[in-house]
């Protein structure tokens, strides 16, 4: 997957390295989509392609003056490329990593800062709970088995289990959503 060379090169790059904006538009429009195409498919992304573009060419604006000694500016410019765009998803992977990181431990200071507070949301997402999920959550939590359960309730064991896995999921998405929106009105009051 190769550059192609456009018009004229060796005598646009000779300009670009004494400072002439025109040829470096030339040598910009010759280059742009083929480049825009090989990093879209590599990024998926419309920004992110526009991104590594305008730094790359910013770059080579900036080391103009090397331009006069590259023989084959195509590869020179692929190389480029390459490992401009590979830094980039780099960069972004690690700080998408530090992100996830920040989030992980922002998650446990709070769960782990105020122990009142989790009882106090646990007690209120088993209250949300409805009747019937609410009744067989707190049996199982003060030890009886599905079959007790069932008994007592007039159910079916299925019908309990049913019932406790809602109830669990319920309790764990509450929970989880309800430390996610204190973290978020943390971080926008802070």
């Amino acid at each position: 997957m190769g550059l192609r060379s456009i018009d004229n090169e060796e005598e646009i790059l000779a300009q670009i390295a004494g400072g002439c904006q025109h040829a470096f538009a030339r040598l910009f429009h010759g280059y742009v989509n083929q480049a825009g195409r090989i990093v879209y498919t590599i990024t998926g992304s419309r920004e992110q392609t526009e991104e590594i573009l305008q730094d790359l060419f910013v770059k080579l604006w900036k080391d103009r003056e090397k331009l006069i000694s590259v023989k084959q500016f195509n590869a020179y410019f692929f190389i480029l490329l390459r490992n401009h765009t590979l830094n980039y998803l780099t960069n972004v992977v690690a700080e998408r990593k530090k992100q996830q990181q920040y989030t992980l431990h922002a998650l446990r200071e709070e769960a782990g800062a105020h122990p009142d507070n989790r009882l106090d949301m646990l007690d209120k997402a088993i209250d949300a709970l409805p009747m019937q999920q609410k009744t067989v959550f707190l049996l199982r939590a003060q030890g009886y088995r599905n079959p007790e359960i069932a008994h007592r309730m007039n159910l079916s064991t299925d019908s309990v289990k049913k019932y406790n896995q809602l109830a669990i999921r319920f309790i764990s998405r509450y929970v989880k959503e309800t430390i996610l929106l204190s973290l978020l009105a943390f971080r926008l009051f802070k």
